[in-house]
């Protein structure tokens, strides 16, 4: 009896090692980073967040955009935008 149980009990038991170890291997596994905004994402996030009258905007790598722009002072920026998320990392002013 004992051996008929545990023949049976093999394959489930066989089924739930690999399973567990899947979802671990998956676990284990980071996430995509997100995929770059195109150009209309980005100048509209810029917009949303204050900034006016957009003349330029070059994208710089995977991760930024250089984007000139007025600031709510009404004064030329330049501003570093994450090409991701459309955040505003820094800001300056034109002269």
């Amino acid at each position: 009896m004992f051996r008929s149980m545990t023949s049976r009990l093999a394959p489930a038991l066989a089924a739930l090692v690999l399973a567990t170890a899947t979802a671990a291997a998956f676990a284990q596994t980071p996430a995509p980073a997100p995929a770059a905004m195109n150009f209309q994402q980005v100048v509209d996030r810029v917009v949303a967040q204050g900034y006016s009258d957009v003349r330029e905007v070059e994208r710089k790598s995977d991760k930024l955009y250089e984007i000139k722009a007025r600031n709510t002072q009404n004064r030329w920026v330049e501003l570093y935008v994450d090409a991701r998320t459309g955040e505003v990392l820094r800001e300056e002013t034109q002269r």
